[in-house]
């Protein structure tokens, strides 16, 4: 008799959730950790642990815990920046995984751009800082205005434009409310598309799995932060210049020492070329690899990176297209303000085309009264709608029309 399958997923938030259902649909004995004891995840696991999932050691200790009573077969998660701690848990209990020497330099974003200088890849401009004086300096160096960001964090926390010396204050003093560490990202402003490309290392080969234009047209309704508004595939960009961007990505992967295991890169595409601004050793959150790509393509990469985790093969076909349609992810931001009304929701969800509407785990309870305080970051959108349809902008113009028939008016 074969022994079972026990799944170690680190994080039980929302993001999490959808890795948690999947595995006990699987089967799958399912062990979550996570900081936060009411987290959701919780009530779907077979076994918890409380850990940060930042918290590397406290996560080991949990997880040989764990392992002696019922040896675990994998250990993962999906859009939580907690690359190094998947890996040393992988490590140190033998499973399958990314070395923790990778997973760092694909986590801390200054070691990043530090090892894509090194290869050649092209990025933005950048050095790092550890207090104000010093953020100062290196963004006179770099010209004004900067981007200032934590090296730890995701979804674009702590990630602030800098446009004068008067507001560097702010901008360092926000970074401890993200990261505990002492140094930060100073990078230089560039402009153009944006954009997101997600796939997985198998033996060290890259295959790209999907890749979206990013929306940016309300970048910077809530100054100084940046408010992706969600995306659209397929992409606009020529076959020519999406093959010079899939390529830079994955000279970017290499150069990280990524050679197993989910990547999750950001591009932009400034007027003379693409520079690499993001590689995460994860998968991505915001619906992007488990709804968006299948829904565009058919190909599932929260499948086929769980079939890696637990060892199990990636047959060449869950890493292919089967077909291709529009698709268009838009977010709802609505004027911040108390709530007095909220119309639209049931007539959006019954629209052709309309794959979902939802409010945001943090708004799930929203309602008459609800506080909506101005954005900082885009894990505070309130709802979302994800559409579909044969062309792209048929797509866009279905999400777009969902998203003003959704009326939140705030006082």
């Amino acid at each position: 008799m074969s022994s079972p399958t026990n799944l170690l997923i680190i994080g039980a938030g929302p993001n999490q959730v959808p890795a948690i259902r999947l595995a006990k649909q699987r089967g799958y004995r399912v062990v979550v950790t996570d900081i936060d004891p009411k987290a959701e995840g919780f009530a779907l696991a077979d076994e918890t642990g409380l850990a940060s999932t930042r918290d590397a050691d406290a996560t080991v200790a949990f997880a040989r815990q764990s392992h002696a009573k019922h040896p675990l077969t994998g250990v993962m998660t999906m859009a939580s920046e907690s690359a190094v701690t998947v890996a040393k848990v992988a490590a140190a209990l033998g499973l399958p995984g990314l070395n923790p020497a990778a997973a760092w330099r694909a986590t801390h974003k200054v070691e990043r751009q530090r090892c894509w200088r090194a290869a050649g890849i092209a990025a933005p401009r950048f050095d790092e800082a550890r207090d104000l004086a010093g953020a100062l300096k290196v963004a006179e160096q770099l010209g004004w205005p900067v981007v200032v960001k934590p090296v730890d964090s995701a979804g674009s926390r702590g990630v602030r434009k800098v446009n004068s010396p008067a507001e560097m204050g702010a901008a360092v003093a926000e970074i401890a409310e993200h990261s505990k560490r002492p140094e930060f990202l100073i990078e230089e402003f560039l402009t153009g598309s944006e954009h997101s490309i997600e796939g997985i290392v198998i033996d060290g080969q890259v295959t790209w799995c999907g890749f979206s234009d990013r929306n940016y047209d309300n970048k910077e309704i809530y100054p100084p932060y940046f408010l992706e508004d969600g995306d659209s595939m397929p992409t606009t960009l020529a076959a020519g210049r999406l093959a010079e961007v899939q390529a830079l990505s994955t000279r970017a992967v290499k150069a990280l020492g990524i050679t197993w295991g989910p990547v999750k890169g950001d591009i932009l595409v400034a007027q003379d070329g693409p520079r690499m601004i993001e590689m995460a050793a994860r998968l991505s959150g915001d619906y992007f690899c488990y709804e968006t790509i299948p829904l565009h393509n058919g190909i599932n990469l929260l499948e086929a990176v769980m079939n890696q985790s637990v060892d199990l093969p990636v047959e060449p076909a869950m890493v292919q297209p089967k077909f291709h349609q529009g698709v268009a992810l838009r977010y709802v931001w609505p004027k911040p303000g108390k709530v007095k009304a909220i119309t639209g929701v049931e007539a959006v969800r019954k629209l052709p085309g309309v794959h979902f509407f939802k409010w945001e785990p943090r708004w799930r309870d929203i309602g008459v009264g609800t506080v909506i305080n101005p954005a900082r970051s885009m894990g505070e959108r309130v709802g979302c709608v994800m559409t579909f349809a044969p062309t792209r902008a048929e797509a866009i113009r279905i999400a777009e029309t969902a998203c003003r028939m959704i009326k939140i008016e705030t006082e």
